[in-house]
């Protein structure tokens, strides 16, 4: 009995393997919460890479942009930007309260001429929509989609800018030959659309200055 007592190894052995298990155990759940907080962070960072290419690229793509004069001499008087989904892009809200539209020319410039007041939306389109100095500065009328007032992929929003009205307010807006002009179409998520022309030297009563781009 007194040298079975003495013989401690087996017991020496169990601690040692008690001891064991529990580095294991402290090991696997310390490696358990690095791991989880790596697919955290890369999570994270793919949302973060995601909100930021919705930020720098646009929702919007220029379809054409289409001039119309009168006059004696002939004068720009109505400035109309037809635009749809970019491929891949979430919708476009076109509610005044969610999208800025602005206006600049070599004379004047109107940070916002798309808002309650000053902006209209036109669920159909309307071939006999008249433009005067007592109308709208802006018009955002429905080409092809239906009739709410979120641009969607397939569908056609005219942007009709009412240089008639604009002069009444912020003089020179009218544009004459050689005048250049630049409209911002700013959602509320992704980057602006720039619209830049230069009018002709020879005015003719419509003309289409650009097509497609971005």
């Amino acid at each position: 009995m007194k040298k079975l007592l003495k013989n401690k190894k087996g017991m020496t052995g169990i601690e040692t393997a008690i001891i064991l298990i529990a580095f294991v155990i402290a090991a696997s759940v310390f490696a358990f919460a690095v791991l989880n907080m790596g697919l955290i962070s890369t999570q994270r960072a793919q949302e973060a890479v995601g909100a930021g290419l919705a930020q720098a690229s646009s929702s919007l793509q220029l379809e054409a942009l289409v001039c119309k004069a009168s006059g004696d001499p002939l004068e720009v008087h109505t400035i109309t930007i037809l635009v749809k989904l970019a491929p891949g892009q979430a919708p476009v809200d076109f509610d005044d309260s969610r999208m800025t539209v602005s206006f600049k020319n070599n004379y004047t410039y109107v940070a916002e001429v798309y808002d309650a007041e000053y902006g209209s939306f036109e669920s159909t389109y309307d071939r006999e929509y008249n433009i005067t100095e007592e109308g709208k500065y802006c018009t955002v009328m429905v080409i092809q989609g239906n009739t709410n007032e979120v641009l969607e992929a397939g569908e056609t929003f005219a942007i009709i800018l009412n240089l008639y009205a604009l002069d009444e307010d912020f003089d020179n807006c009218v544009l004459g030959a050689y005048e250049q002009f630049l409209v911002d179409v700013i959602p509320a998520i992704g980057s602006k659309l720039t619209v830049q022309a230069r009018i002709p030297a020879n005015i003719e009563p419509v003309m289409t200055l650009l097509t497609g781009g971005t």
